[in-house]
């Protein structure tokens, strides 16, 4: 899955989520919130430009096996390790240096970010704040929630909006 279609899914799922709030203004005292979601961790979405590097950083499971994850990851480390050095340089032209070398690596990370895949299979799931239970299991029979992957049953808070494949495919509601 493209960055593209991430960013889809991820449009559709706030749409969604946005309505479900509108449509029923006592579910926004669950103060909720969307994260990306795998039996291998969580990540919080947010309006960050720099997403997909958080992504890497934090959630590298979410990301596809390829040459592009393992660079991305390879330059993180290098760049880490430049900012380290730079903060022990002396002015000059050793600072120069290192500073052209962080702004080299920084731009190859860039561009190697748009060539980023995303796990088709991570959920878009709503957390909560506030979790009131009576409210969750109100929302688990909303039309916007994804029957399929939300349990059904009072022993479950989990409410999930669909998978990312599943969400770039979805036609409006």
């Amino acid at each position: 899955m493209t960055k593209e279609d991430l960013i889809t899914a991820i449009d559709k799922a706030k749409s969604a989520f946005k309505t479900m709030m509108d449509n029923d203004p006592e579910l926004q005292e669950l103060k909720g919130y969307l994260v990306l979601s795998s039996p291998h961790g969580q990540f919080q979405i947010t309006d960050d430009p720099l997403e997909t590097l958080r992504i890497l950083k934090e959630f590298p499971t979410m990301i596809s096996e390829s040459e592009f994850k393992d660079k991305g990851i390879d330059l993180i480390q290098t760049i880490q390790g430049l900012e380290g050095e730079l903060k022990n340089a002396a002015w000059g032209k050793t600072k120069t240096e290192i500073q052209k070398k962080i702004e080299n690596s920084s731009n190859l990370l860039n561009a190697n970010l748009q060539k980023i895949e995303f796990q088709e299979d991570t959920f878009i799931e709503i957390r909560f704040q506030r979790p009131i239970l009576d409210l969750i299991f109100k929302m688990q029979k909303n039309p916007f929630v994804s029957q399929v992957h939300t349990p059904q049953t009072k022993a479950s808070i989990l409410i999930v909006l669909g998978t990312l494949i599943e969400l770039t495919q979805q036609v409006e509601k």
